[in-house]
């Protein structure tokens, strides 16, 4: 019956540990949660750790070689933009209005404000605006004509009519002097037709021209021709003006041509589109005339970049196809660039400029040299070739820090995952010897060992009651801290000999004796005679005690002022000056030395009894195992 029971048995006492044990629900919710997020980290590849720069790096060898190396300058692919249509449209506003010069040609018309400024004898200011007539009225002068005049004939006229007045503007010398200048100024109205963003009549400044007028009436749209703006005035013929004479060399005589009242600007559909792209300084969508080059083109286009190969792949369209053939006729014709002037525009649609691979032609050296790293590859290049690029190995000094009996090429096999290992001797190459001296292939890696044996002297520093203090360069493997002394030229008549303290790493080493070997780094002081001894710790007096030989342990703590109430009697701490310790756990005490520390410990606190809890616990178990009994009795039944 017992052993029907005791599978019952145990599963119950499982359920009743796993109800005491378990977390609770909401715990194991925000668990699952978080592992999940991990789970999602994980398949992101951020698993909250990022590989640092040197991680592809194995020793002084970069791991990781490239055939081509990585462009940084591809970009996605970006719409080509028409060349030379935002410089109409760049800012928002321009303020051309007050800031255009006024022509020596321009004409006073209707509409125009005269100033005229009298000074000296006479003050006067005062503004007037030409009628329709052309016409002004000056009080006491009278209506005087400026239609059609410069602003110095009108100026030259005005001021003979004043002199009718003012005699003292008359003679050689005098009195009074006189100014004429613009004031506000009449708009003229152009009209803009054709492929422009704003198409109608516009007013314009009278001192516009046609870059000014074209950025006042919103600039051309991209269907409209830069390099055929026609100026309509009257019956004569049309003036035609090439942007691109401005915007690429700034020959400014033809866009200046100044506006006058009633012109017609006639933008005309552009006549080619064609595309340059590829390795460009400025790619984009240009427009050709008829007796152009390929050449031309490309120029406007700013020219090839550096890294631009010397072709050039043009594009054309055969006009005489008709339909889908049509469409898909464009043929690839690559020219020399010193060629393309040859080659006529027509019926080209795309220009394409391609770039030179960047091709890793590369050695590499690495280790004990003077510039390591990658060097260009050349056919021939040998072995000292590149020792020589990187600085050099053979001079005197330098050479005695190489490891020269054995240095390797790593050269890639084709036919294997590891590379062909070929060992150099230094020496013998040094000596002439040109089997060693062997010729590089592309992606070489040449590998210099160090001379373990040529380094910077290992050092102690020796400081306190010796004769001669210092720092000093270890001679030999396991040079002793006896040897050191003896080298200091031994003990100061103030020196501690057994208060010698030794550091490593900053942290004192205790020692037995002197025999102990150095390293470097190590440093050493040898103190005065302190006459003291340290009490400290569960003492009523924690201070220095006078040293005296014949002292055991318990005067000195009494004579720190004795044991406290809750001192560890039994377990008492010595730290020699020497950095040796040792602990009273019997009923002999260890000798006291001089510049000892006495640490007496705290006794071990223990919690009192308490009858509440202890009772709580038991009724919790007896409680369970009722639970068990009952439910055992249950399954019996």
């Amino acid at each position: 019956f017992m052993m029907k029971m005791l599978p019952r048995i145990f599963f119950t006492a499982m359920v009743l540990a796993g109800l005491a044990l378990a977390q609770t629900q909401g715990d194991i919710e925000r668990y699952r949660k978080k592992y999940e997020e991990y789970l999602r980290s994980v398949q992101q590849g951020q698993a909250g750790f990022e590989l640092g720069e040197d991680e592809a790096i194995i020793g002084d060898v970069p791991s990781e070689f490239y055939v081509m190396k990585p462009e940084k300058d591809i970009k996605p692919d970006e719409k080509l933009k028409h060349f030379g249509y935002d410089f109409f449209t760049l800012r928002d506003s321009i303020p051309i209005w007050d800031n255009l010069p006024m022509p020596p040609s321009y004409r006073l018309g209707p509409g125009d404000e005269i100033i005229i400024s009298l000074w000296g004898e006479t003050q006067l200011r005062s503004s007037y605006t030409i009628g329709r007539d052309g016409m002004i009225y000056i009080e006491r002068v009278g209506k005087i004509s400026l239609a059609d005049k410069s602003i110095n004939q009108a100026k030259t006229y005005l001021e003979k009519q004043f002199q009718k007045v003012y005699e003292t503007l008359k003679g050689s010398r005098p009195s009074t002097f006189m100014d004429v200048s613009l004031g506000q100024l009449k708009s003229i109205n152009v009209t803009f037709v054709g492929e422009v963003k704003l198409p109608g009549i516009h007013p314009v400044h009278p001192f516009s021209t046609v870059l000014t007028s074209l950025i006042q009436a919103g600039g051309v749209d991209t269907t409209g021709s830069l390099r055929n703006i026609q100026i309509i005035r009257g019956d004569d013929d049309p003036e035609k003006v090439d942007l691109y004479a401005f915007l690429l060399a700034g020959k400014a005589a033809a866009a200046n041509i100044r506006l006058q009242d009633n012109d017609i600007i006639f933008i005309p559909t552009r006549n080619s589109s064609i595309e340059i792209d590829g390795a460009i300084k400025r790619p984009g969508i240009y427009e050709s005339l008829p007796n152009e080059s390929v050449a031309d083109l490309v120029d406007y286009a700013g020219g090839l970049k550096a890294k631009a190969q010397n072709k050039l792949a043009i594009f054309r369209f055969q006009p005489e196809l008709e339909g889908s053939e049509a469409q898909n006729s464009a043929n690839a014709l690559y020219t020399r660039r010193d060629k393309a002037g040859e080659i006529s525009i027509q019926y080209v649609n795309r220009i394409m400029a391609y770039s030179t691979p960047d091709y890793t032609k590369s050695v590499y050296i690495y280790g004990q040299v003077k510039n390591p790293g990658e060097y260009g590859f050349e056919v021939g290049m040998d072995v000292l070739s590149l020792v020589k690029l990187a600085g050099g190995l053979f001079d005197e000094t330098y050479y005695q820090t190489v490891y020269t009996e054995r240095a390797e090429i790593i050269r890639r096999d084709p036919e294997s995952n590891f590379p062909i290992v070929i060992p150099i001797n230094l020496a013998e190459l040094k000596q002439g010897n040109q089997a060693q001296n062997i010729e590089l292939h592309n992606w070489d890696i040449l590998l210099v060992r160090k001379n373990q044996n040529f380094t910077v002297s290992k050092q102690v520093q020796i400081t306190g009651e010796v004769k001669i203090p210092g720092v000093y360069s270890l001679r030999r493997p396991q040079e002793s801290l006896a040897d050191l002394l003896g080298r200091a030229g031994g003990y100061t008549a103030k020196a501690f000999a057994d208060g010698v303290k030794l550091y490593r790493d900053s942290i004192q080493v205790a020692i037995d004796n002197f025999d102990v070997a150095l390293i470097d780094g190590d440093s050493v002081n040898v103190p005065e005679h302190p006459g003291v001894v340290r009490v400290m710790g569960e003492v009523y007096n924690p201070g220095y005690v006078q040293y005296d030989r014949g002292r055991g342990l318990n005067n000195y703590i009494e004579a720190a002022g004795g044991f406290t109430l809750n001192a560890r009697k039994k377990y008492i701490t010595i730290i020699y000056p020497n950095g040796d310790v040792k602990v009273k756990d019997s009923f002999i005490p260890p000798r006291v030395k001089e510049g000892s520390l006495i640490i007496v410990q705290k006794a071990e606190e223990k919690l009192p009894f308490d009858g509440t809890a202890f009772l709580k616990e038991t009724a919790s178990i007896a409680a369970s195992m009722a639970t068990i009994f009952f439910i055992i009795k249950s399954q019996t039944n």
